[in-house]
């Protein structure tokens, strides 16, 4: 597009200089008209150069969010078997120019369990005040930074998507549950629903 506004600004220059010089007119409208068209030629070129100069973040692929995004559902963790553990993929908030970062956020929200050996049963349902949430970014449609920090881990924690499960550094993967996890949700918090 920027192309296009400055070969037309260079196609109605030509033009105008020609019509001018074939023209019989006053030199104080010869000129004005000259200005205006160099006004235009200049605006055409700065559009073409800010154009050219667009940081990466702006030409960025961005990462799907919602039901889109091949990271949000259910999970089954196997350190915390029958526990809850649901992901989010959501847009990230709005900066103070009215932009969004292109990486969208991500979102977990997990309960780990009472009783021994961190496995979750149908008697211990959590309640609200038993869930934690960490946040983090996604780096690409299949790459999220997980700030498990709020649980005592790192804070950049590596996630990849591997088609079935999110698969974490040490080893451990998280496997998706397509029909989703409804029982493992507090039986006091209708807000929470199933991300599948």
């Amino acid at each position: 597009m920027a192309r296009l506004s400055l070969s037309c600004a260079i196609i109605l220059l030509s033009t105008s200089m020609t019509a001018n010089a074939l023209a019989p007119s006053s030199s104080t409208t010869s000129s004005v008209e000259r200005r205006q068209l160099f006004g235009i030629l200049g605006s055409a070129f700065t559009g073409a150069a800010a154009m050219a100069f667009v940081p990466g973040e702006a030409n960025a692929s961005v990462a799907k969010t919602g039901r889109s995004s091949p990271l949000t559902g259910d999970y089954d963790d196997p350190n915390h078997p029958g526990c809850l553990r649901q992901v989010k993929v959501v847009g990230a908030p709005l900066r103070a120019d009215g932009t969004r970062p292109s990486n969208p956020n991500i979102e977990v929200t997990g309960y780990d369990g009472k009783g021994p050996g961190n496995i979750c049963t149908e008697a211990d349902r959590p309640t609200r005040s038993d869930l934690w949430k960490i946040q983090g970014k996604m780096k690409s449609n299949t790459v999220a930074s997980l700030d498990f920090s709020p649980k005592g881990g790192p804070s950049n924690l590596p996630g990849t998507f591997d088609g079935d499960g999110i698969v974490f550094p040490d080893g451990n993967k998280w496997t998706k549950v397509p029909q989703g996890t409804n029982d493992r949700r507090p039986k006091d918090m209708s807000t929470l629903k199933s991300a599948e």
